[in-house]
């Protein structure tokens, strides 16, 4: 009996360690997904707002010079760390806002880009979304333009 009980013991034990590591799996570091040394500032009207863990999304509409709208996908902060420092779910940022965001390239290229603020059209307010990249500012070249 005590053999049949020391198994169940260490076989939950096993059992409760992966587990605990599925989370750690599905979330990656800044440095895995964007690029810290291309630094991007879009301007656009947001067309979605996803408030989601463990990160924030929002997708932002952008004109390139000849008129031609892409969609592009930003990643932020946790919802709760944006309630932290004044964001609001349903004021803060809704669809048909104009925006101006700074943040990092995604490193496949795609339009994809991690936020680091967003300056917003209706009150000039300029708010933090995510947190500094993986080398804390972004680095030292010069804001990237795009579309082009």
């Amino acid at each position: 009996m005590r053999l049949l009980i020391r198994f169940a013991v260490v076989g939950l034990a096993v059992a409760s360690l992966l587990l605990a590591a599925v989370p750690a799996l599905a979330h990656h570091s800044f440095g895995a997904e964007y690029d810290g040394t291309k630094p991007i500032t879009l301007t656009g009207v947001i067309t979605s707002v996803q408030w989601t863990n463990p990160h924030f999304y929002f997708f932002m509409d952008v004109k390139d010079k000849n008129g031609e709208v892409a969609n592009w996908k930003f990643e932020g902060y946790p919802p709760v760390v944006l309630n932290r420092i004044g964001w609001k779910k349903n004021e803060t940022m809704l669809p048909g806002d104009t925006v101006t965001v700074f943040g990092w390239r995604a490193r496949d290229g795609t339009n994809w880009a991690h936020s680091r603020q967003v300056t917003f059209a209706k009150n000039g307010k300029k708010l933090e979304s995510g947190p500094p990249a993986g080398n804390g500012d972004g680095g030292n070249t010069h804001t990237v333009d795009v579309p082009g």
